[in-house]
């Protein structure tokens, strides 16, 4: 049958044969239009029930096309691994070592030294916005798992790894929660035939939920924070996110009220997570970041931009949530759109467009995911939608880096330069403003002022 392009219903005498052209057809028409695959499906069903054919099995072809996959990709990771074991240093490789090196020799004993005086939180805590120059540190090789280079090569395909978190860090990622996109609890559970490749399991997020509960029963770390209190406590009365209990859908209908998306710097997802409570609690965000830090090398520095990542920052360097081993490699900024709803104190420490190294990230790429998944929500969700999306703007990532490059860097760097050099004022000087500003105003004095 699979000879002659027909798919059968059932491993072992089947009664039935669809035509494999028609369902590779519908699988790009679902991931194109997001129609519900339940409408077609019960239409073939009652058309063939009624001629006298009966179907036996149900999702073979989503069973085999799923292994395939699995076994085109556990090919490609062998060859991988024989390329890498075979091969021998090149003249290249020889310079990139010796550059490296150089490179670590030369920018790192000068740059430690300015930042040692301005350090207030210890290692071990996740850093959202240094008070002084960006520095840099010996970068160490590495690689990431082969999964998330596979969604995007751009961000993991590297193998240097441990450029400092005041420099940026090596890796940006968004986070967000969308509640528009729900499981109605009478409509339970389909048969589980595979793997989830997007999304986390309750399990998982359950026991980041379990830890967090039992973290918080304890007296929280005392320690100085970058950003006042007040301004942290004011950010968090503000926004909707960082109040996990407040209801924003009827907990009484649906048992998953929204989903928690995790995507790169490019805007391509890389887990999700179902969202069963009845507000944004940080159990999902976090489980998403450990989730992320488990397919990375040991010396990987990640900055995450979240509508509320102050709020979440602050809970980090209060109570030991996650391992040592992740915070120390981990800062927090907010997303470019939601920043100017902060206090000014915070934007000053948590504004993506204010912090020193994250570039052209603005972490509103969830917002755009958002967007593209909007024909989801009128159905169910489904890992294809992700893998689709992520497959199709991994293919126009060499557009989008143009793109970047083009507006972001050339044509705003230019403006940039027409500006700076209108003002007549040089560079070292308003670095100096700036940073006496920016010391200024994040006192508790200055605070207390503007309460008053």
């Amino acid at each position: 049958l699979l000879h002659h392009g027909l798919f059968p219903t059932a491993p072992s005498q089947p009664r039935m044969a669809v035509s494999i052209e028609l369902l590779a057809f519908y699988r790009a028409l679902f991931e194109r239009s997001c129609d519900a695959i339940n409408a077609l499906a019960a239409a073939l069903n009652s058309h063939y029930t009624r001629r006298g054919f009966r179907m036996t099995g149900r999702e073979w072809y989503d069973v085999l096309q799923v292994e395939v996959e699995h076994h085109i990709q556990s090919v490609l990771e062998q060859c991988r691994q024989r390329i890498s074991e075979a091969r021998l240093p090149t003249h290249h490789d020889a310079v990139s070592d010796d550059a490296l090196k150089t490179f670590n020799q030369t920018s790192t004993p000068n740059s430690r030294s300015d930042t040692s005086q301005n350090a207030v939180e210890p290692i071990s805590q996740p850093l959202s916005q240094p008070l002084s120059q960006p520095f840099s540190q010996p970068l160490s090789r590495g690689s990431c798992a082969t999964l998330l280079v596979q969604r995007c090569p751009a961000c993991f395909g590297g193998n240097s790894f441990g450029r400092s978190l005041v420099d940026g860090g090596d890796i940006h990622v968004a986070t967000d929660g969308n509640f528009h996109h729900r499981h109605r609890r009478s409509a339970g559970d389909c048969p589980s035939f595979y793997e989830p490749a997007y999304f986390l399991s309750k399990v998982q997020v359950d026991l980041v939920g379990n830890r967090i509960e039992k973290a918080r029963k304890r007296q929280p770390r005392k320690q100085k924070g970058l950003v006042p209190d007040e301004a942290i406590d004011q950010c968090e009365t503000s926004y909707e996110a960082a109040d996990g209990k407040k209801q924003k859908t009827a907990m009484d209908s649906f048992d998953d009220t929204g989903v928690m998306a995790l995507i790169c710097r490019h805007d391509i997802p890389l887990f999700f997570a179902n969202i069963d409570s009845p507000g944004e609690q940080q159990k999902y965000s976090l489980s998403l970041i450990e989730h992320l830090f488990s397919f990375l090398p040991s010396d990987a520095n990640v900055v995450v931009l979240y509508d509320v990542g102050c709020v979440l920052s602050c809970s980090l360097s209060q109570y030991a949530i996650l391992d040592d081993q992740i915070t120390s490699r981990l800062r927090f900024t907010t997303t470019a759109m939601h920043a100017y709803g902060h206090e000014w104190a915070c934007q000053l420490v948590y504004n993506p467009r204010l912090a020193i190294g994250l570039g052209l990230s603005d972490g509103e790429g969830t917002e755009r995911l958002w967007s593209r998944f909007i024909k989801l929500i009128g159905i169910e969700r489904a890992s294809s939608v992700p893998a689709a999306v992520g497959h199709e703007m991994r293919k126009d990532l060499g557009s989008w880096l143009k793109r970047r490059m083009k507006k972001g860097v050339g044509e705003q760097g230019t403006a940039a330069q027409e500006v700076l050099g209108e003002c007549d004022v040089p560079i070292s000087e308003l670095e100096t403003q700036w940073a006496n500003q920016r010391s200024a105003q994040l006192s508790v004095r200055a605070r207390k002022c503007d309460i008053l």
